[in-house]
């Protein structure tokens, strides 16, 4: 399964409410204490339009509104699948919704580019590389 492309219409990309700066902070106060000291967490490039269908390995998210994409990995010395999440952040407004996921989304020939929020200490550098 393919991701939808994050790109939206014409224009919206480039007038988010929420900057990433901010949509990175918030990332950071939703991690949990366990995912700030042993995990990962990833911030798309380009945020998501309201109604788009997102498809990663074992998971489905409808975007209800113009959103950030996180990935947040609490294990990410663990092999294969195990838990992790992904965080819509409201670019209106902020508002969040988290998903569990079995895996993360990197994978070949995606069109996802994600930029580095936090690794804990305990994290491997592989971790981080994408």
């Amino acid at each position: 399964m393919k991701p939808s492309p994050p790109e939206g219409p014409e224009g919206e990309q480039n007038n988010p409410s929420l900057s990433s700066e901010k949509a990175r902070e918030i990332v950071m106060a939703q991690l949990t204490p366990v995912e700030r000291a042993h995990g990962t967490a990833f911030l798309a490039a380009t945020f998501v339009p309201r109604g788009a269908r997102l498809q990663f390995p074992r998971l489905v998210i409808e975007v209800p509104w113009r959103a950030w994409l996180a990935f947040i990995d609490g294990e990410p010395n663990a092999d294969w699948g195990h838990p992790c999440r992904y965080l819509l952040i409201g670019v209106e407004n902020g508002e969040t919704r988290s998903f569990p996921g079995q895996f993360p989304p990197f994978r070949v020939g995606s069109p996802w580019c994600w930029q580095v929020v936090h690794k804990a200490p305990t994290a491997p550098d592989a971790a981080v590389s994408p």
